[in-house]
């Protein structure tokens, strides 16, 4: 069974191709001065942004990296206002009511606290003092320390913050280390924790925030955009769906956001008026009942944990589009709803709905979407014949004089023309340059045990030329690049358009392949490579292997010729 299993944190932080991704960030950056009430909310982020990665150096010996000896309270659930830093983007907002903490009451009698502030990942433990009653103290303490790629060590500090504006008619800000008291209290009792103040808004006069300030010579301390407030942490009680006994799971096929249409196939059993379904995590299930000609499903099911960082909930959501005034840049943001109601068809068991079906790191807010399912229509699917989707070029990187290569990114879908599912094992693509089908060589793909014109959906070669959302070629093309993809389901051969980037004009059109095949095309549809050979400049064969440029004939076996013009390193 395929799963939607995820899509999941790839929407926030994979990136769309490996060739588009930067080398990710190692040293710090001191946080810029921004607009709280502006600031980019995680549940916003592009799906091509990269995780932020760093070089860890050696512990230093005052980090509490190991578990403290005591009594765990473990699985905790937290709510807190929060900052964190991306490497593209800067600060943002990621504030939950769904993260996941851990605090063992020490056997040395103090209270330890795992990984604060939550959106750091220091993964070590900060240390709290117990004072009278319920109160705890925080002081100011090393949590981690990280090497650049410089061989620089960055040492980092939990400190309290406090907020400075820095033009109040812009409404812009930054947040420093305090100044003098830098201690901060908690109130603590038997695993649940909460901030004294609150702090519901932290850009106040006297309100602060718990956060991280770094350091490479223990005199200068800049804040890099890591801030808790309104910090509360408790046992968790909310409990998975259990699936019945005997309840018989089969694949249900659901298709969604029709603007860029997708389908995938979950499991899904049906158990008297009961529907389950898997959209996350294997095993884990949320359910919805059929009332006549409706089914719902409530919001706030919990259906699972994300690399013990949040916890994951399911929620109806209606999406909206919102303009800034200021910009006028279009975003998309998300009301919750209470419940997620689908028109149902009891003859084919299918049901659809024009809201969005979302697995959420929050329990009463849209925060941080593990998944949105816009528009999603569940179906039992046949198979039958059926035209694929057109692919989709996103970008030409012509860097044949820098890396030796040229590259189009592109995404080939598993759906057909109407966003219908379509089987993936049945599913190929095929690459066009100057309008022809490309045969990728062994010549040229060292790492293929054969030429191949028609790569599989989802496969790539271990030398990372061929992939799954682009491919590479050692030469300048005359005119254009492409794909098309090719569908064989249901006992029929389809195919879709031809997608072709213009190079003279940059320009994407998508042509039907018999407009290509019929007048453009010198070399016959249903031609096969006979013979490969090169040339230097000089016009002299040399061997496949021979490096710098030449020329690529190749012969197809209705007597035709081309050749290409190619740079080999």
């Amino acid at each position: 069974m395929r799963k939607l299993l995820l899509t999941v944190f790839a929407t926030l932080f994979a990136m769309g191709s490996a060739l588009a991704q930067p080398e990710a960030e190692s040293t710090p950056r001191p946080a810029q001065s921004f607009n709280p009430t502006k600031v980019m909310k995680m549940a916003e982020l592009p799906k091509v942004v990269a995780a932020q990665r760093h070089v860890l150096a050696a512990a230093a010996d005052d980090i509490i990296t190991e578990q403290p000896a005591g009594k765990l309270y473990g699985g905790l659930i937290a709510s807190y206002g929060a900052f964190t830093h991306n490497w593209i983007y800067g600060t943002m907002d990621a504030s939950t009511d769904a993260g996941i903490g851990k605090i063992v009451e020490g056997d040395d009698g103090f209270v330890y606290i795992y990984n604060l502030p939550t959106t750091f990942n220091s993964e070590s433990w900060v240390k709290a003092e117990r004072l009278e009653g319920d109160t705890i103290l925080l002081r100011r303490q090393h949590i981690d320390q990280r090497s650049g790629y410089d061989g620089t060590v960055y040492d980092y500090y939990l400190t309290r913050l406090v907020w400075e504006w820095t033009n109040k008619e812009t409404g812009e800000g930054r947040f420093l280390e305090a100044q003098g008291d830098q201690d901060i209290k908690l109130l603590y009792r038997d695993g649940v924790l909460k901030s004294i103040e609150e702090n519901e808004d932290p850009y106040v006069d006297g309100h602060y925030a718990i956060g991280v300030v770094y350091t490479t010579d223990e005199k200068v301390f800049k804040w890099e955009g890591y801030a808790n407030w309104n910090l509360q942490m408790e046992p968790m009680t909310y409990e998975k769906v259990v699936l019945p006994e005997g309840a018989e799971l089969k694949s249900i096929t659901v298709s969604y956001d029709p603007e860029n249409p997708k389908a995938e196939q979950i499991p899904c059993a049906f158990v008297g008026n009961d529907v389950y379904l898997t959209v996350v995590q294997e095993g884990t299930y949320i359910k919805g009942t059929i009332e006549g000609d409706k089914l719902v499903f409530k919001s706030g099911q919990f259906v699972g944990e994300y690399m013990n960082t949040y916890y994951l909930f399911f929620s109806g959501e209606r999406m909206k589009k919102i303009v800034d005034e200021e910009s006028g840049q279009e975003y998309e943001a998300a009301d919750l709803l209470d419940e997620l109601v689908f028109d149902y068809n009891a003859e084919d068991r299918s049901f659809k709905t024009t809201d969005a079906l979302a697995i959420n790191a929050g329990r009463k807010t849209a925060r941080l979407n593990m998944v949105t399912l816009r528009e999603p229509y569940f179906y039992f699917f046949e198979e039958v014949p059926a035209v694929p989707a057109d692919p989709t070029i996103t970008q030409y990187n012509a860097t044949i004089d820098q890396w030796g290569y040229n590259a189009l990114q592109f995404t080939v879908y598993a759906t057909d023309k109407d966003g219908n599912f379509m089987v993936p094992e049945k599913v190929t693509w095929r690459a066009w340059i100057d309008d022809e089908p490309f045969i990728f060589t062994t010549d040229d793909y060292e790492t293929l045990s054969e030429d191949m014109e028609e790569i599989p959906y989802g496969w790539y070669d271990s030398g990372y030329n061929i992939y799954t959302s682009f491919y590479t070629i050692f030469f300048e093309p005359a005119k254009n690049v492409g794909l098309q993809t090719i569908y064989r389901g249901g006992g029929e051969e389809r195919h879709s358009n031809v997608v072709l980037y213009d190079l003279a004009t940059a320009q994407i059109q998508s042509v039907p392949e018999e407009e290509i095949t019929g007048i453009g095309s010198t070399v016959k549809s249903d031609a096969k490579v006979t013979g490969v050979a090169y040339y230097d400049a000089a016009g002299r064969q040399v061997s496949a292997s021979a490096k710098g440029f030449v020329v690529k004939t190749v012969t197809y076996s209705d007597g035709t010729r081309k050749s290409f013009k190619m740079v080999k390193r």
